[in-house]
């Protein structure tokens, strides 16, 4: 049986700020809601801290919150939670795949026009670094390993390599009048 950290609480209706604020940290921690103003998530020594720490701004706010351990009676309650949080993560990991499959449909859209810019490679470049920081943030509260972060990691390298591919098309029609001397973005 798993040993779960649970965070119920009651905030005032108006304003409705507390309220946000506390379920957008609770889905930023990873948290699973059990039941409607009752969320869990695997307990950690780390998550503990953060959902102690949560519960002090909470309540300086008017709110009700308290943080206990549980563990279920039953194993089958168990699994339904795990599977509750692998859903969370799946969906996360398709919103990954979504954006992936966006930069590849936008530089297959490029190619097509024969539109090869510095610039381009650029807005590649920083989207690629976001997508990354962001699989990270989802793949630290896959704690029950996701089926959908192998299809993730997928979309990932193959944005990485199309874009590699953009990137050295520009550089084989472009790269031959560019002045070095000049900063990267005043090629293009």
């Amino acid at each position: 049986m798993k040993i779960w950290l649970t965070i119920t609480y009651k905030v005032p209706t108006e304003p409705s700020r507390t309220r946000v604020y506390l379920w957008r940290k609770l889905k930023e921690l990873g948290a699973v809601y059990v039941q409607q103003g009752a969320a869990v998530l695997p307990m950690t020594e780390a998550l503990l801290a953060q959902v102690l720490a949560l519960k002090a701004e909470v309540v300086s706010s008017g709110g009700e919150v308290l943080v206990g351990r549980m563990e279920f009676i039953d194993e089958e309650d168990d699994a339904r939670v795990i599977a509750a949080f692998q859903l969370q993560r799946d969906g996360d990991y398709d919103e990954i795949v979504e954006q992936c499959e966006r930069l590849v449909y936008e530089l297959d859209r490029e190619t097509e026009k024969e539109k090869f810019t510095y610039a381009e490679i650029e807005e590649n470049e920083t989207e690629l670094t976001r997508i990354h920081k962001w699989m990270e943030r989802i793949a630290a509260r896959d704690w029950f390993a996701a089926a959908g972060h192998a299809r993730a990691q997928q979309a990932i390298d193959d944005a990485e390599k199309r874009s590699g591919t953009y990137s050295e098309e520009v550089e084989r029609r472009e790269g031959h009048a560019i002045d070095v001397n000049l900063p990267r973005g005043a090629h293009s």
